[in-house]
């Protein structure tokens, strides 16, 4: 076995620039494919956490009806009995409960249809890293009378600025329409354009207020220490509070669900894709051996060598080869991944396009260990399978004849 190895190795070096020329492909493609594992990785975990730390949390709890109605009044029952059930729980990071409205949002030059989300900044400051997306103004200032929040794209489209005023038209619980004049007190902008098309906030008092009841609540938003925890705490919870609706985050967001659950499926597609093309290149690159050491293999198995040791060192040659692309190019994959992981990679060029899907211009690669394990062994599997047509190519020689060539 050690002769064979020894030989298996010699011969790699024989045609030192085909070998290199091997090497490289596979350096390059298991570089770009970890490259690839990191950004989709983080472009999933990306989309997944600006979801729940902006305003979807881990579980939610409505009204019965409301999720399908979604009308002022199904507010939610008995409120203090909900804030007992969750006190206590240490899968719970923390909770925050919400009063929500849709309505009409208007300036002197424009207006927008809105979700109108009361919050208690409080509450708020321990489930959600919403108040980072402010990028002028103050976090629903409190000095001011009825301060609002409202994203940069509506107000360009509204054309106010800070401080300037706004009108709020809704239903109250009893179905009456309502307005109120609010004044912009922050602008915020986070990666997703359609939320920013739709979503202002205020100060939970002033809209309860406006409402006509201090202790309408429409929504509790949940925030876990796990969201893998998500499903059975839901499910828990639904039992200590049957008169409810608690849904989890994939409940709630069945394209989110789908994204995370998918996410890992997609970045093996990508990889076997690269694979495949290095098989393609690997088998042809021995085959190209085998046929110009005929006459050598034939003299192999004429002076003793089983046809065995012969497909066997073909396929070392092919795993040598492979093991040591695979090895520089895991080494770097892993240092691009490192220069990119700290800054991100910038692509402010397709902000807009980016913001349609919900993604910031700056993605961070998240590479886990398992995934270059994984790399690794793939990359093994399609070398043993790509020599496998040169090893019984090799094999089916005759010796006799084999030897005249």
């Amino acid at each position: 076995m050690r002769t064979l190895l020894l030989l298996s190795w010699k011969n790699i070096w024989r045609n030192k620039g085909r070998s290199m020329a091997l090497m490289m492909a596979i350096i390059l493609g298991i570089a770009a494919g970890l490259l690839m594992f990191g950004l989709v990785a983080g472009l999933v975990m990306q989309r997944f956490n600006g979801l729940v730390q902006n305003h979807l949390s881990h579980i939610q709890i409505h009204h019965k009806d409301y999720l399908r109605e979604q009308e002022n009044k199904m507010i939610l029952p008995n409120p203090q009995r909900i804030r007992q059930s969750l006190a206590g729980m240490p899968e719970i990071k923390g909770y925050a409960f919400r009063t929500l409205s849709f309505g009409m949002l208007a300036s002197g030059y424009n207006s927008s249809g809105v979700k109108i989300t009361g919050i208690n900044k409080e509450e708020e400051g321990g489930i959600s890293k919403f108040r980072y997306n402010i990028i002028d103004g103050e976090y629903l200032d409190e000095s001011m009378r009825n301060p609002l929040l409202i994203s940069q794209r509506n107000a360009r489209k509204l054309r106010v600025q800070l401080g300037g005023r706004v009108i709020l038209t809704f239903q109250n619980l009893e179905g009456d329409l309502t307005s109120a004049a609010f004044r912009v007190s922050g602008i915020f902008r986070t990666s997703d354009s359609n939320f920013d098309d739709l979503n202002v906030y205020v100060n939970q008092a002033d809209l309860q207020e406006l409402l006509g009841e201090n202790e309408a609540y429409h929504q509790v938003a949940i925030l876990l220490e796990s969201h893998e925890e998500a499903e059975n705490l839901a499910a828990l919870l639904s039992e200590k509070l049957p008169e409810v609706d608690i849904r989890s985050w994939s409940a709630l967001s069945p394209e989110l669900r789908i994204l995370v659950e998918q996410g890992g499926f997609i970045m093996y597609i990508f990889m076997i894709i690269i694979l495949l093309g290095l098989s393609f290149g690997i088998l042809n690159t021995m085959l190209m051996a085998v046929f110009e050491r005929v006459q050598e293999l034939g003299m192999l198995m004429a002076i003793g060598m089983t046809k065995i040791k012969v497909a066997a060192m073909i396929v070392l040659e092919t795993t040598f080869i492979a093991l040591i692309g695979g090895v520089i190019g895991v080494v770097l994959g892993l240092g691009i991944h490192s220069l990119i992981a700290e800054e991100g990679l910038d692509l402010s060029g397709f902000a807009d396009a980016l913001a349609e899907f919900g993604y910031d211009a700056i993605i961070y690669p998240l590479l886990e260990a398992k995934d270059v394990g994984i790399t690794i062994i793939m990359v093994s599997i399609t070398a043993v399978l790509a020599a496998v047509i040169p090893a019984i190519r090799a094999v089916q020689l005759n010796p006799a004849e084999a030897v005249r060539k």
